[in-house]
Parts: structure tokens; sequence; C-alpha cells
């Protein structure tokens, strides 16, 4: 485990060595041992941890038509994080952190709900 400068006990967040947004309709991750992880733009809108989408039943659902699902930009968030703008609802809240992005790529399918596999 890496551990952060002068806090001991904080793990290292493993940040990204490539981003890159195919065609607005899948997120590419290239990670610093090697490994490729993809996830499609719908799953990962369906994924979005802003308050919003968690609603007051914190189920993370989206629902909507998965094919028109785009992703519009990418900003990345200090170096811990991307922010996505979706279309075509222009939806921009939802703060990505990178080792979320990972467990997205890797899950079955590149589908994560809400932290945990489904």
């Amino acid at each position: 485990m890496m551990l952060g400068p002068g806090h001991g006990s904080l793990p290292l967040m493993e940040v990204p060595e490539r981003i890159e947004i195919e065609e607005g309709r899948a997120l590419t991750l290239t990670w610093p041992d090697g490994t490729v992880t993809r996830v499609g733009a719908a799953a990962l809108r369906a994924a979005c941890p802003c308050a919003t989408c968690l609603g007051s039943e914190g189920d993370g659902s989206w629902i909507g038509e998965a094919g028109l699902v785009r992703i519009m930009d990418a900003k990345v968030v200090g170096a811990y994080a991307v922010n996505f703008t979706f279309g075509p609802d222009q939806h921009s809240t939802g703060i990505f952190a990178f080792d979320r992005l990972r467990r997205l790529g890797e899950a079955p399918s590149g589908k994560e709900h809400n932290g945990h596999r489904s």
C-alpha cells in the first residue's frame, strides 16, 4: 500500500496514465500497471454518484434511452477524479473518483451500481 505524504494512513489513489473518450460513446482508461479499462457512456451515466442521481432512495438509478447517452465533455478534478457532462440531458454534477472509474471498468459489462457490482 502506498501512503500519502505527511499523512501516514491515507492511501494514495491510483491515477490513470491516459484518459480517452471514444466518440462520446465510452471512456477508456490506461492504468500505470498496464491495465486498460472501458466503461460505456450509459453505464457511466447510470453510475453517477451525485446527490441528484442518488436521490432520496439512494439507489443511483437513472432511467433513460441508453442508446442516446453520450459523454459530451470531461474535466479532471484535482488529482483524484473526473467530472463528465453527459448528453442528451447535459447532466454534469457527478464527480467520479479514479478508483471508482477503475472499479466500473473492471465490473462485468462495465457496470457497477453505487459502488457495488451488479
